[in-house]
């Protein structure tokens, strides 16, 4: 990794830069440029791709990133801004959050209006990028971070636009899924919080037609654990 922080020191003139996560695609540093604290995603090379269709990958990924950014801070969603990106090389750098992630603040237990708000602020958030056909794909507690009693949402690195009520109930269905494995205890309330918020950006149509594609996607995955240990 220190290459990769001596890479991008020179590439960007990025002072104090501290690795922060090493994902399957992409490395995070956290560090200032200009005096201003930012994140940069750096996408790596993979040697096991064709470097063409590589180039190409990270190249769309990295584009996508940017312009699921613009569109979400354009609703007037709290995202990060995008400040630099260089498709070709596969990096994005955008505005530092400074927070702390919900998963830390429901860990700690919260005040119960403090944990409700928060939540009526997640589905109304997630409302607002699904009817505008915006799907984050990696919606966890941990890439929302409370800022100032507000609620950010960071990391659309999975995401993509679809106008897919499929992909609307696979968004949530894997936020409830986050819920019922990091807080088992509460994690019917804390959805119940999430949809009453959901329901106020979105309408009570759209979302009991997304409801009804989270439950068909509950479903199978019920049936699919049932064959497996069937068999």
């Amino acid at each position: 990794m220190e290459e990769v922080i001596r890479y991008l020191r020179e590439l960007l003139g990025l002072e104090n830069a501290a690795v922060i996560a090493v994902g399957a695609e992409a490395v995070l540093v956290k560090g200032d440029i200009s005096g201003e604290a930012v994140i940069v995603k750096y996408r790596l090379e993979k040697s096991y791709r064709h470097p063409l269709l590589d180039a190409h990958l990270r190249m769309g990924r990295t584009n996508l990133e940017a312009r699921l950014l613009a569109k979400a801070g354009m609703l007037g969603i709290n995202v990060p801004h995008v400040i630099y990106i260089d498709a070709q090389r596969g990096i994005l750098v955008t505005s530092f959050i400074r927070g702390r992630r919900l998963k830390e603040v429901l860990d700690e237990g919260a005040d119960g209006a403090m944990v409700s708000e928060l939540l009526r602020q997640a589905g109304f958030i997630v409302a607002k990028l699904h009817t505008n056909g915006i799907i984050h794909g990696d919606l966890t507690t941990s890439n929302f971070i409370v800022c100032d009693g507000e609620l950010w949402l960071i990391d659309f690195g999975l995401g993509f636009f679809s106008q897919r009520d499929e992909d609307r109930g696979t968004d949530i269905h894997l936020f409830y899924r986050v819920l019922e494995s990091t807080h088992p205890l509460i994690a019917q309330q804390l959805l119940k919080y999430f949809l009453e918020g959901y329901r106020v950006a979105a309408g009570e149509e759209f979302t009991k037609r997304v409801l009804d594609r989270v439950y068909d996607i509950r479903l199978r995955g019920r049936y699919v654990s049932i064959r497996r240990k069937s068999l």
